[in-house]
C-alpha cells in the first residue's frame, strides 16, 4: 500500500486514546486517505514491519513504549527509517520539540485537532514523499542509463582499437612500400593520416581506461603491493626519450597500499603522464611521489613544478574532455583525470589538488 497518487496515501495513526483515533480516522478518510490505526507502540512496530505505511501520526504519551522510543526504533531499522513521522501532543502536555526532531520526527500536531492544520501538515509530508520517490526513480533510471553507456563505451572502445590498428598497419605499409613513388603532397597526406591515427588512438585508449575504471563489469582484485615500484616502472618509460633524462624524479621508497593493482596503476600512469607533460617547458623539471600521514589516514601525492593551473578555474577538472590548456600548448584528450577520479572513488577514496599558474601542481589522493 505504499503507492501514493495526488489525493491518496496510506497513513498509520498511533494513539492510546480511542476518541483521538476515531477523530483523526474520520478526518483523514473523508479526504481520501487510506487510514490504519493502533492503540500502542508495540502494535505500531508490528504493523509497520508487516506492511509499512507512507506516513505515521504518532502520539507521544503512551504506556510501555512512548512515541519517542517508537520513533527511535523505526529510525534504527533500514526498512522503516525513511517513513516520515508526525508527532501528536496535547497542548497541556510537556512536549520537547528538540527531542522530537532529534529522534527523527519531521513535524508535530497539537491537540485538540484542527481539521485544516491536520490536512495541511499531512499533505505536506506526503507531497515531500512523492517528490523523494520520483527523484529516487529518476536517479535509478539515470544509473541504469549510465551503466548501459559505460558498457557500450567499453565495447566500442575495444572494437575501435582493433579497426584503428588495421588502418595504422595499412598506412605504415603504404609509407614503407610506396613513399619513394609518391610526390610530396601525397606523403604529407600520409603523414597527416599517421598523426591523426595516433591522436585517435590516444582518445580511444583514454575512453577505454575511463570505461574500465567506472565499469561494474570489471571486478576489483584487492591486494597489498609496493606502489613505489609501480611508480618507478612508469617513470622508467619516460627515460626512453633522451630529453626526459634531465628531469629530477623523487620517489619515496616502500610506499605500500591495498587495492586493485591494475586500476591503481592506470591512475598513477595518468597522474605521472600529466606531471611529465606539464613540466616539458620547465627549466629544471622535478616530479615527486610520496605519502603523508594525517592522523589515522594516509594521503598519497604526485607533485610537479610545471606550468600548473588556476585553481579558481578548475571546477570541472575531473570532468571528461575538460581541459585547462590548449592542444597547441600541451596535447591531450582531457579524459585522464576523470579516469583517475573514478578509480580512486571505486577504492572508497577521494582526490583533490593544489595548484598555481607557473608554480606546478600537486594531486593528493586517499584509498579508502
Amino acid at each position: 500500500m505504499n503507492h501514493i497518487n495526488e489525493n491518496q496515501g496510506d497513513i498509520l495513526i498511533v494513539d492510546d486514546v480511542p476518541e483521538n483515533l476515531q477523530l483523526l480516522f474520520t478526518m483523514l478518510t473523508e479526504q481520501g486517505y487510506e487510514v490504519r490505526r493502533v492503540l500502542n507502540g508495540k502494535q505500531a512496530l508490528n504493523v509497520v514491519r508487516v506492511e509499512p505505511p507512507d506516513l505515521i501520526l504518532l502520539d507521544i504519551k503512551m504506556p510501555e513504549l512512548d512515541g519517542y522510543e517508537v520513533c527511535k526504533r523505526l529510525k534504527a531499522d533500514e526498512t522503516t527509517q525513511d517513513i516520515p513521522i508526525i508527532f501528536l501532543s496535547a497542548l497541556n502536555d510537556t512536549f520537547d520539540k528538540v527531542t522530537a526532531f532529534e529522534v527523527g520526527g519531521v513535524d508535530y500536531i497539537t491537540k485538540p485537532f484542527q481539521l485544516q492544520e491536520v490536512i495541511i501538515r499531512v499533505e505536506n509530508q506526503l507531497s515531500l514523499l512523492r517528490m523523494q520517490r520520483q527523484l529516487k526513480a529518476k536517479n535509478k533510471q539515470l544509473e541504469l542509463v549510465n551503466q548501459e553507456l559505460e558498457a557500450f563505451t567499453y565495447r566500442v572502445s575495444h572494437d575501435l582499437r582493433n579497426h584503428l590498428n588495421i588502418l595504422n598497419n595499412i598506412t605504415y605499409l603504404l609509407n614503407q612500400k610506396y613513399s619513394r613513388k609518391l610526390d610530396d603532397v601525397v606523403q604529407k597526406y600520409i603523414q597527416f593520416l599517421e598523426e591523426e591515427s595516433e591522436r585517435m588512438g590516444e582518445i580511444i585508449e583514454d575512453l577505454w581506461r575511463l570505461s574500465e575504471s567506472k565499469s561494474n563489469y570489471v571486478n576489483m582484485v584487492l591486494n597489498s603491493f609496493n606502489l613505489s615500484v609501480i611508480v618507478r616502472k612508469i617513470i622508467d618509460k619516460f627515460n626512453i626519450e633522451p630529453e626526459i633524462k634531465q628531469k629530477e624524479f623523487i620517489i619515496e621508497p616502500d610506499v605500500y597500499v591495498r587495492g586493485d593493482q591494475g586500476l591503481i596503476k592506470i591512475a598513477l600512469e595518468n597522474l605521472l603522464d600529466n606531471a611529465n607533460k606539464f613540466t616539458a617547458k620547465t627549466e629544471k623539471p622535478r616530479i615527486e611521489f610520496g605519502q603523508l600521514k594525517k592522523k589515522e589516514q594516509t594521503v598519497y601525492f604526485v607533485k610537479d613544478n610545471g606550468v600548473g593551473f588556476d585553481s579558481k578555474k578548475a571546477a570541472q577538472l575531473f570532468t571528461p574532455f575538460h581541459r585547462l590548456h590548449s592542444n597547441e600548448d600541451f596535447a591531450g584528450t582531457g579524459i585522464g583525470l576523470a579516469t583517475v577520479k573514478h578509480i580512486i572513488e571505486r577504492h572508497g577514496g577521494r582526490i583533490w589538488y593544489d595548484a598555481e599558474v607557473n608554480w606546478g601542481a600537486t594531486f593528493y589522493f586517499t584509498l579508502g
